[in-house]
């Protein structure tokens, strides 16, 4: 849920569909919580649902994102928008529920990888690194926002 603050940004002058992303990811990161914590969607017959969730919430920046290349150009989503360091976490998302969702390596290396390298391991290794790539993009994003507001007002100040 914490990886949708480019949607805020990148919609900051455009509330409407910012309001509307922010509920739909909330609504994700509620069910996401919910497959996480219920102790049914632990058992093995559920590792499916568990990985389709987690890639639902992270496929959902797909669509905000297309939106904003769409109302603003290429150019813009490129730069501005910083979408290059955006693909780039979803990526290491990705990456990291595929290789959960597959059991790599352990399947390729069975009692190999039981105490180091096992698949859930390598999952909060490819999130953590994308963490740290996303707070870069949107440092960036909001250093942009920032910028073309003219930084805040007095009244905005607490």
């Amino acid at each position: 849920m914490g990886s949708f603050g480019p949607c805020y940004y990148s919609f900051y002058y455009n509330p409407q569909p910012c309001f509307i992303y922010l509920i739909v990811i909330c609504v994700l990161g509620i069910v996401a919580i919910i497959v996480s914590q219920w102790d049914m969607f632990a058992t093995p017959q559920y590792r499916r649902v568990r990985v389709g969730v987690f890639l639902g919430l992270g496929l959902s920046g797909i669509i905000p994102t297309l939106h904003y290349v769409i109302s603003e150009g290429f150019l813009k989503a490129a730069t501005i928008g910083q979408m290059g360091w955006l693909m780039l976490m979803a990526s290491l998302y990705i990456t990291g529920a595929a290789l959960y969702a597959a059991r790599i390596p352990e399947r390729f290396f069975p009692g190999k990888c039981d105490i180091w390298f096992h698949s859930p391991q390598l999952f909060h290794i490819f999130v953590a690194a994308g963490a740290f790539v996303h707070f870069y993009g949107v440092s960036n994003l909001q250093e942009f926002c920032f910028m073309i507001s003219g930084g805040c007002s007095e009244e905005d100040t607490l």
